[in-house]
């Protein structure tokens, strides 16, 4: 597949898995299905294609932990109080990974890092024309096309509300304010580790900047904005971590865990205003009485859950009127971590935490060498596991895609390699080669 093609995939394909409601709001359920799969026969022409490179990725221990994950989901199936959704579930899934696999074949890491920088920060000036071409429309405010809503239907399902010239948030063009919010901090977080590594005009850096913290502004997610925080930590005890020997990385890391400590035990002090500042009440939103109701089912089935589903149906038990508020029905635990444990139980718990611990052990490890844009899947990783803690996106779409290529893809340096690495000449560490 010639280069120019390669591209056009990666930014069609980047494009659908990070704006999956908007693209489900503009070309209805059947039109994205069909984007999907045809975005999945791409992705199995380009592993066709690169043979050894997928067979060394599929080969290698770090795809143990991600596959180990998937078949639970499959076997769960056999347990599950919904086995044919189960089965539709674990496709999506698989379905999922085969693209991002794809991403990681298609292109060296930071082209495909570079392509999505150029998808976010499109995504953000799409977002803000569309918010202002709705709210300068005769309505001023859409709905979804192809989709027929009652004369009452609740604010939350329209694509767009208009709000950008009232102070309200905006959903942009990817239809959750949420999920904006933080396509805007990871298109800041992947255009700055471009330009610190000079991919990127560093003259860019500084609009593409405003850019973002405008949609961060405008969308106002506390969990995105804390996520934030999370990732300039990371950065900055990556920093420390570089700037000193072993005894002085035992300091950092020493008083990391101290910091993280403190904050822990004083965060029912902290969180009160700042949820405050933010418009938030203190029950998250909601989301302690959905963790509650989720908690109740985690305890019908403790050991091995409900059975692997995904983004829950809406019309299936114990999920269809599990949590309505305002007359909305809400599909997801509003916690990745809660949401695995409800339906794959104990083990899925297990494989979850042995998957996010092996990606983050390396992304540490890569972290701390200089190799080009080497801190970045670190930052990534502290992106989405922190939004995982209140939101359930870690189980699908664009972030189970990054999940998954970070999870495979991502090398483990050598203990002697030398400060500034040699390329790689193993075609399998995908990340670690420029």
């Amino acid at each position: 597949m010639r280069r120019r093609a390669r591209d056009g995939y990666v930014l069609l394909a980047l494009f659908s898995l990070w704006n999956g409601d908007g693209m489900r709001d503009l070309l209805s359920w059947w039109g994205f299905g069909a984007v999907s799969v045809a975005l999945l026969v791409g992705g199995v022409v380009l592993l066709l294609h690169e043979r050894a490179r997928t067979k060394a990725l599929l080969l290698s221990w770090r795809s143990v932990p991600i596959a180990l994950f998937m078949a639970l989901c499959v076997a769960s199936a056999s347990w599950s109080a919904y086995p044919p959704l189960t089965l539709v579930g674990c496709f999506i899934q698989i379905a999922t990974a085969v693209v991002a696999l794809a991403l990681c074949v298609a292109l060296p890491p930071v082209r495909l890092a570079a392509l999505f920088a150029v998808m976010l920060q499109a995504d953000m000036v799409l977002s803000l024309l569309f918010e202002v071409g709705v709210a300068l429309s005769p309505a001023g405010r859409i709905l979804p096309f192809w989709t027929d809503y009652s004369a009452n239907v609740p604010g939350a399902y329209y694509w767009s509300n208009g709000l950008i010239f009232q102070g309200g948030r905006i959903q942009g063009f990817t239809a959750n304010a949420n999920l904006l919010c933080f396509q805007a901090l990871l298109a800041a977080v992947v255009t700055a580790a471009l330009a610190q590594a000079r991919v990127v005009s560093r003259r860019l850096l500084v609009p593409a900047l405003l850019i973002d913290l405008l949609v961060i502004g405008l969308t106002r997610s506390a969990t995105v904005i804390i996520a934030g925080g999370v990732v300039i930590a990371g950065a900055l005890v990556v920093a420390g971590l570089r700037r000193f020997g072993p005894r002085g990385r035992i300091a950092v890391l020493g008083g990391s865990l101290v910091f993280v400590g403190l904050v822990g035990l004083s965060a029912s002090r902290l969180s009160e205003p700042f949820l405050r500042l933010l418009g938030k009440g203190d029950d998250f939103t909601g989301r302690l009485e959905i963790w509650r109701l989720v908690g109740g089912l985690v305890k019908d089935r403790p050991v091995l859950g409900w059975g692997w589903i995904g983004y829950w149906a809406p019309w299936v038990e114990p999920y269809n009127r599990l949590v309505i508020r305002d007359g909305v029905q809400y599909l997801q635990a509003h916690n990745a971590y809660l949401d695995i444990q409800m339906q794959l139980g104990v083990p899925g718990l297990l494989l979850l935490v042995a998957v996010v611990g092996s990606a983050v052990y390396r992304a540490i490890r890569l972290a701390l060498t200089d190799r080009p844009i080497a801190v970045l899947p670190l930052l990534l990783l502290a992106a989405l596991l922190t939004q995982g803690m209140a939101e359930s996106r870690l189980l699908i779409e664009g972030n189970w895609a990054l999940l998954v290529a970070l999870s495979v893809a991502l090398p483990l340096p050598s203990q002697s390699a030398p400060a500034t690495p040699a390329p790689a000449a193993s075609e399998q560490d995908a990340l670690a080669r420029s």
